[in-house]
């Protein structure tokens, strides 16, 4: 069997000694100019093939040999009864390649469906109070500055509607802590927003399209329906959860902070969570002797405003937000459980 040729250190220096590298029963002969030892093979450890990247076999006292020749110590070691591990055996044929790749695919899709919504639900009720205080603070104040400006609504119209929603029963007696703002939307027009710290922001616009203050209380039910599950806390920490994590653990919450006023504006609740909130609402509005149905008429007059102020000249969109849908996209699928098709 031909030698195979090596880089041998010794592990005292970087100096590399060109040697070769022969079988002698069980053991592996190393010869060069000034180097020369014998050491069983089975007690060496020899690295898996990377690509071109040289093949290491690494001795008990530090020293070891780089094998650029993978074929020529491929026969060798297999003359010497050396097994590379399964999974190196593996890379050799395609077809477990090819399952290896549609695992690895699968995990990291059902990593993103189911895992990270699971964690982010995890995460989102043990974040701390102040935590979830400072989100609402920075994000109300982002709003105020940039899109929102002081409600014009009387201020006894605005503690009516405080006061008709405090008289309300909540679902299963579960008190869920929020504090009601009101502010002229400007063009954000009709919305809602619940804050991570358990602020419910309503517009002008929206108490003025409301036909009846019942449509406002379905709204408000829908909005602590987010709240009781935490959904904007659990969107905001799936868009950026390695941030969350860590101001998690350190304590400081700037850096994500100053992110979540865009990525709470930007992101759209999932069907899921929207099917929760309405849930919520209607188990609510029921328990109050409300019909579900106010819910589906203030969506519908919503879903019709913002179909008349969509586009603008030459068809672009008018308005920073598309509205309430923006964030909570209405559907026919919506409307018909909330009784109103």
């Amino acid at each position: 069997m031909a030698a195979v040729t090596a880089d041998y250190y010794d592990g005292r220096s970087a100096r590399a000694h060109s040697v070769s590298l022969s079988l002698s029963a069980d053991m592996l002969v190393v010869q060069g100019e000034d180097v020369a030892r014998r050491d069983p093979l089975h007690a060496l450890h020899i690295s898996e093939p990377m690509g071109a990247a040289p093949r290491l076999i690494k001795f008990a006292d530090g020293a070891h040999c780089e094998v650029r020749d993978h074929d020529a110590l491929a026969v060798l070691l297999d003359a010497g009864g050396h097994r590379d591990g399964w999974v190196v055996r593996l890379h050799g044929r395609w077809r477990w390649a090819l399952a290896a790749v549609i695992i690895a695919v699968a995990s990291v899709a059902a990593g993103y469906r189911w895992g990270l919504p699971a964690f982010s639900e995890w995460l989102a009720f043990r974040l701390p109070e102040r935590t979830l205080a400072q989100m609402g603070k920075s994000t109300l104040a982002f709003m105020d500055e940039h899109m929102l400006s002081p409600s014009a609504l009387p201020t006894a119209r605005r503690q009516r509607l405080r006061e008709a929603f405090e008289k309300l029963q909540v679902p299963d007696g579960k008190a869920v802590r929020y504090v009601i703002v009101f502010r002229n939307g400007g063009s954000v027009g009709a919305n809602a927003f619940a804050l991570p710290d358990g602020t419910i922001l309503v517009t002008d616009q929206l108490v003025f399209l409301a036909r009846h203050d019942e449509e406002i209380l379905a709204v408000l039910a829908h909005e602590l329906g987010h709240l009781d599950r935490r959904h904007s806390l659990r969107m905001l920490i799936q868009g950026s959860i390695v941030g969350v994590v860590v101001a998690w653990y350190l304590g400081d919450v700037s850096n994500v902070a100053a992110g979540l006023p865009a990525m709470l504006l930007q992101a759209r609740y999932s069907r899921e969570h929207e099917r929760e909130a309405d849930a919520y609402a209607v188990s609510m509005l029921k328990a109050n002797g409300i019909s579900p149905g106010r819910m589906a008429d203030v969506l519908r007059r919503i879903e019709q405003a913002q179909e008349s102020r969509e586009c603008g000249a030459g068809g672009e969109q008018t308005g920073i937000l598309d509205g309430y849908m923006a964030s909570h996209p209405a559907t026919s699928e919506r409307i018909r459980m909330l009784g109103r098709d």
